[in-house]
């Protein structure tokens, strides 16, 4: 199934609005970066190791390798982050706090319109990107790990860009000039990234896509699936901006670090993990009842505890063992995307869903 779908409309709507938001992102930013380019190459390499960081967190949880299989949609997920997220945040984001301030006066709004509208512009933003792409890779994405990874890319998209504009806006306001705050800034958006759009947007990725693809539940569990999942990224994102008290220290940053991981690794732990095994489990069995692989090896395949045990017990160089084991893992995801893409298919052929363009 291609990622270039010349026959449907929301392709179209997805590559306009990505487009347009780059363009409007330019044109806000150019007139300050002519003014503060030295800021933004001073935060460059920051950025760089914010997105090398989050990319490679991304693929330590992908434990079955799924982005194997999904690897295209989720650089559309990321250009959308990238170009729509950003350009459109910035313009809606100065509407609604006008909007905010004028409603609920200049002492309310001073505390709360930025993570008032941030939870809400933002997360929305990156949300409709998430639901573009998931809906237009059905029905290939389906599992949770599928929407933690599409979210996951798609907020890095956001949160890259993000960072760039925050190394150029560093030198406005200081006599120092852009250098100093700008690397200020570079290694605090560093080490903060940590758990920023991207954890948000993942947690609110798992909703989006079994809300979409998972037709065995009920409505009502995918309602529940999309609400709780999406809301829980806006709940932190709002947290994260919410005034603190004056005089809370960088250990008050740090300990909200430490609670939004351990939120963060619940769900994924106790939803995600689960399912992926669940999945991968059944589609072992499948390939095996069908005659595709023999029995026995993928079962070694479907916890790090299970490979490495496989790899103690099988004589000759572990690199070489290890190696297979990828390609078996790789094959299981292809072969069993490809069951999950054809039964789905087949189900809904006959409610106008899920055609192939």
């Amino acid at each position: 199934m291609s990622w270039i779908q010349p026959k449907s409309l929301l392709f179209w709507v997805y590559c306009l609005i990505v487009c347009t938001g780059a363009f409007a992102l330019l044109i806000q930013l150019l007139p300050v970066a002519r003014v503060t380019w030295g800021g933004i190459l001073v935060g460059l390499p920051f950025t760089v190791a914010t997105f090398a960081m989050v990319t490679i967190i991304l693929h330590r949880l992908d434990l079955l390798r799924a982005h194997r299989v999904i690897g295209k949609w989720l650089a559309l997920g990321f250009a959308w982050g990238a170009g729509a997220g950003t350009g459109i945040a910035m313009f809606a984001n100065d509407k609604n706090m006008r909007f905010i301030q004028n409603v609920a006066g200049d002492g309310f709004a001073q505390n709360w319109q930025a993570p008032i509208s941030a939870s809400i512009v933002e997360e929305g933003i990156k949300g409709v990107g998430v639901f573009a792409v998931a809906w237009l890779s059905r029905p290939i994405l389906q599992r949770p790990m599928h929407g933690l990874l599409l979210g996951g890319f798609t907020g890095l998209g956001f949160q890259v860009v993000e960072n760039i504009t925050y190394s150029a806006n560093a030198g406005i306001n200081s006599a120092q000039g852009a250098a100093g705050p700008a690397l200020l800034v570079g290694i605090l958006r560093l080490v903060t990234g940590l758990t920023s759009h991207w954890m948000f947007t993942a947690l609110a990725g798992i909703g989006i896509v079994v809300a979409l693809a998972a037709s065995e539940r009920s409505t009502g569990q995918r309602f529940s699936w999309f609400l709780g999942c999406y809301l829980l990224g806006a709940a932190l994102h709002f947290a994260w901006d919410a005034p603190q008290p004056e005089d809370a220290g960088l250990w008050s940053i740090g300990l909200k670090m430490l609670v939004y991981i351990t939120l963060f690794a619940i769900v994924y732990l106790r939803v995600v993990v689960r399912d992926e095994r669940r999945w991968f489990r059944a589609a072992s069995e499948w390939a095996v009842s069908s005659h595709l692989a023999p029995p026995g090896e993928l079962d070694t395949l479907v916890t790090g505890r299970a490979r490495r045990a496989a790899r103690r017990a099988h004589p000759g160089p572990a690199g070489t063992t290890r190696r297979r084991q990828r390609e078996l893992i790789d094959w299981v995801q292809v072969v069993g995307t490809r069951r999950d893409t054809e039964t789905a298919l087949a189900h809904h052929s006959g409610q106008g869903e899920f055609r192939m363009t």
